[in-house]
């Protein structure tokens, strides 16, 4: 009964019928869950996430009243999803448009947080995220010390990987999705693979990643070393990803969770000696998810991350603390700098490398293309059919690495001016929170004001040159923390009876 009661006054639910209340208790484990999962497992947090949505929806029928929080930003929301729909309707591909209507959904991360959380449920819904965000850091950094995957020393001329890309000093650390640490991995997971399967390797070049894949046969599966390669032991070169595959996604969760912990660690040392002891652990906390963020080595996200550092110090701090962290800063700047250069290559902290020449080539075809669909684009993903005929460079089908340029592209200016008016409109938001909470002395309210603008505003930098609005870990967390906000200073819903 504890146990129960304690997970009862995690939620904003407060009726009395039993299978509501079991329904509740739904709700508060998935939306943990959700927390947990997000730094690590897109499909895990989406599992819970609707997890927690059929519980919200098979409550409020079994209680009879709707719980729904109001939001100050419902109406740019809207907004943009009108337009992203008639832009689907009218796109050149809809077949392919329609389907990514679905991710209008993600919205509603910040109503289910909003909607179902109590004071004390945004304090451990947050904790989990956290904590689970400090795991993923810690490994990143005990991987980078221990090593990574087997190095490439030579490549038989006849095996099955001559001619593929592979060059020797390069590092395989993935064979069909498996983590391998020895050559006797690698030739146990090909001869698992079943004949005539593209067995994917994942390789990394110079801190790149590398795609390689070869077609399992009979002749690979009898040989005692089935790729043909001499390897030697672990590399220390490659680009930190948590636990995950995708080093860029977990440099841009690094960064959000560095700046929401430096929100509070700049509330912690303004309240003086009464939270020495939260402020070494937010310090603690803040060090290694910068380093983590440093070792993914993304200059996008390091700079903007940067910025919005001294942002955040500018808006929240004292004089001592913006000095304390332009410091940081500087040094973040040297070391992400010398990382950059040890992990992929000098020519990347020049700017002078093919990722950043690509990168351009895709801006440049996208702002060529908004013109001639000015008002509800192309259509979402209908450039991928039409790569080289619009005028993409290359044969490797992606996106303009820029979120304003993608969403005009995609939507068309008017739902790009409606998503910056729905991150305007968040950030006055929670400025005129944050003040509120310093006036009434709530240091958490303050903390986490606080803390969600300045990740709103390194998400707001990075996507000028990165697509992380389509990146539904980047979207789905920051929405997060949104609806944690939300949960925090405006925590009456509205309950509307629902129709007999």
């Amino acid at each position: 009964m504890a146990f129960l009661d304690s997970l009862d006054s995690l939620g904003s639910y407060n009726g009395s019928a039993r299978v509501a209340g079991w329904a509740n208790r739904s709700i508060l484990i998935s939306l943990t869950l959700f927390a947990l999962s997000i730094p690590h497992s897109i499909a895990a947090a989406h599992v819970s996430l609707n997890l927690s949505l059929l519980g919200w929806i098979f409550r409020d029928a079994a209680a009879g009243q709707l719980h729904f929080a109001r939001t100050r930003f419902d109406l740019p929301i809207l907004c943009f999803s009108g337009v992203t729909v008639l832009s689907a309707v009218f796109s050149e591909e809809p077949s392919l448009s329609l389907r990514k209507l679905l991710s209008l959904s993600l919205f509603g991360v910040i109503y289910l947080f909003a909607s179902n959380l109590s004071a004390g449920g945004v304090r451990w819904v947050l904790a989990a995220l956290l904590i689970s965000s400090l795991a993923g850091a810690g490994f990143s950094l005990g991987e980078k010390l221990r090593g990574r995957g087997i190095t490439v020393i030579a490549i038989e001329t006849t095996g099955p990987l001559a001619g593929s890309g592979l060059s020797v000093g390069d590092v395989i650390w993935m064979v069909a999705r498996h983590r391998v640490t020895t050559a006797e991995d690698v030739t146990r997971i090909i001869r698992e693979r079943p004949l005539g399967e593209r067995v994917e390797i994942e390789a990394i070049h110079e801190g790149d990643p590398l795609p390689v894949t070869v077609r399992m046969t009979e002749a690979m599966r009898s040989q005692p070393n089935p790729l043909g390669l001499t390897t030697g032991g672990a590399s220390r070169r490659f680009r930190a990803s948590g636990f995950s595959r995708h080093f860029l996604t977990f440099a841009e969760q690094m960064q959000i969770m560095a700046l929401l912990t430096f929100g509070g660690l700049l509330v912690a040392l303004s309240t003086g000696n009464r939270r020495r002891r939260l402020g070494w652990l937010l310090a603690c906390g803040f060090s290694l998810l910068s380093v983590a963020l440093v070792l993914a080595a993304s200059r996008a996200v390091m700079v903007s991350f940067l910025a919005a550092l001294v942002l955040t110090a500018l808006l929240g701090g004292r004089r001592r603390a913006i000095a304390g962290t332009l410091a940081v800063a500087l040094l973040l700047a040297v070391v992400g700098t010398a990382v950059l250069i040890s992990t992929r290559k000098v020519a990347v902290a020049q700017l002078l490398d093919d990722s950043s020449s690509r990168r351009v080539g895709y801006m440049r075809a996208g702002l060529r293309l908004i013109p001639s669909h000015p008002l509800l684009g192309v259509g979402m993903d209908a450039h991928k059919l039409h790569w080289r005929e619009w005028g993409f460079p290359g044969d490797y089908i992606t996106h303009t690495h820029s979120t304003p340029i993608q969403i005009a592209l995609d939507r068309g200016l008017p739902a790009l001016a409606c998503l910056i008016w729905i991150f305007v409109a968040m950030a006055i938001w929670l400025w005129r929170r944050r003040q509120r909470a310093r006036e009434g002395g709530d240091h958490f309210g303050e903390a986490l004001a606080l803390g969600t603008l300045g990740a709103l505003g390194g998400f707001s930098a990075s996507s000028l040159f990165n697509y992380n609005f389509g990146d539904s870990d980047i979207l789905l967390l920051l929405l997060g923390l949104m609806g944690l906000a939300v949960a925090w200073f405006d925590r009456d819903t509205e309950s509307v009876r629902v129709p007999e």
